[in-house]
């Protein structure tokens, strides 16, 4: 087993040691681990997915992670990353450790490090201790807002163009039912209704999700179901208070508007499907069929919903329609396609079964991507689709 000695310092293997001029510099041991792997593996540019599967193989970690490790060596090796002597950043690949003078020597006569009076060498350890734990805090709390961010803006974009799709085939769909009198220009509404409405939804139920993930405690089946329910629930309160004061306090009506309840049943539906497409053994197969899973189930938490006599968007607006003077948008036509005289038990569940669907495979095929380098290295991360800490 060698060692290795260049400039003013002596890295060995052995012992486990990195000694400057006879005196030991104190390194945690992944940093550690990390400098002998690119003081090995000097001849080359490392790329990070090497540096994950050598040093951090059986723990969880970002790229802030290595980017602390590298700047802790440097500052230890009184490296400066402008002018590097020691380690080379090759942007977009990894790194390299390019100091030229390397001598590589066997490792038997390894001179002990200078003896430095026990409080210090334990203050030091300490102070460095505290610091990575530290680093480590504000790594994860950094990983979790951006898990947090990313998946709520994935699941907001995918259920906002789902909405308003759902919109356009509802608008075109009433256009045509017979003793319909809105105009076309009705479309337009729906697929804006349609939009605001999935991309609120996706938000709240999106955030649940992330903050799940983001978490290895919440990070199943249980907790992504809890996680996804809590955002829909949350979304759907603010939502419900919004729409019954705009009413009330613009038209006068006073309408028993829903909200927390379908988003509650609706996000957990979402989690349920989630949970199950994200599985290993789903991992093969194409994205639009792990979305069609998380849309199955939010178009039967849908209709659970629309049998327990709770709206979702559709028959929202039928209602406020009803009870509004002159309102356009009346989905009793809908109904008489399907042999009812009005908008009926059955074209009450199609309508929310379709809203539920769509919007489960909008937030499906937003979230649901194929598994990045992070999920490859990190155990933690199998099988996941969002980002994570």
């Amino acid at each position: 087993m060698p060692r290795y000695r260049f400039s003013d310092f002596t890295l060995s293997r052995r012992k486990r040691l990195l000694i400057r001029n006879g005196h030991q510099l104190p390194l945690i041991p992944r940093y550690l681990d990390l400098l002998i792997f690119l003081v090995e593996r000097r001849r080359d540019a490392v790329h990070r997915r090497e540096i994950f599967d050598r040093v951090w193989s059986d723990v969880i970690v970002s790229d802030s992670a290595l980017s602390q490790a590298i700047r802790t060596l440097r500052r230890t090796l009184g490296d400066d990353p402008r002018e590097p002597r020691f380690i080379r950043t090759v942007s977009r690949h990894g790194y390299q450790f390019t100091f030229p003078d390397v001598i590589e020597e066997p490792d038997e006569d390894v001179p002990e490090p200078m003896p430095v009076r026990a409080p210090d060498v334990e203050s030091d350890l300490s102070a460095e201790a505290r610091s990575a734990k530290a680093e480590q805090t504000w790594q994860k709390v950094g990983a979790s807002l951006t898990a947090l961010i990313t998946g709520a803006t994935r699941a907001c974009a995918g259920s906002a163009l789902a909405g308003a799709a759902a919109g356009i085939a509802g608008g075109l769909l009433l256009s045509v039912a017979p003793g319909n009198t809105a105009p076309l220009a009705m479309v337009p509404v729906l697929v804006l209704v349609g939009a605001g409405a999935g991309a609120v939804g996706g938000l709240g139920v999106g955030a649940g999700l992330a903050v799940a993930e983001s978490s290895s405690r919440l990070r199943n089946a249980v907790g992504l179901t809890i996680g996804a329910a809590a955002g829909g629930a949350a979304i759907g309160i603010a939502v419900q208070w919004l729409m019954r004061w705009s009413l009330a306090a613009v038209v006068g009506l006073n309408l028993p508007i829903g909200g927390g309840v379908e988003g509650l049943v609706i996000g957990a539906a979402a989690g349920v499907g989630y949970a199950i497409a994200r599985r290993p053994g789903q991992a093969v197969r194409s994205r639009i069929y792990r979305a069609a899973v998380v849309a199955a189930f939010c178009a039967a938490g849908a209709l659970a919903l629309t049998w327990a006599g709770r709206p979702l968007v559709g028959g929202t607006l039928h209602l406020i329609a009803r009870e509004a003077r002159g309102s356009q948008i009346n989905l009793t036509p809908i109904g008489r396609l399907v042999g009812e005289p009005g908008f009926g038990p059955l074209s009450q569940a199609l309508i929310a079964a379709c809203e539920g669907g769509i919007f489960g495979f909008g937030v499906g095929i937003a979230l649901l991507r194929r598994r990045s380098h992070a999920d490859l290295t990190n155990p933690s991360s199998d099988a996941q689709d969002l980002p994570r800490a």
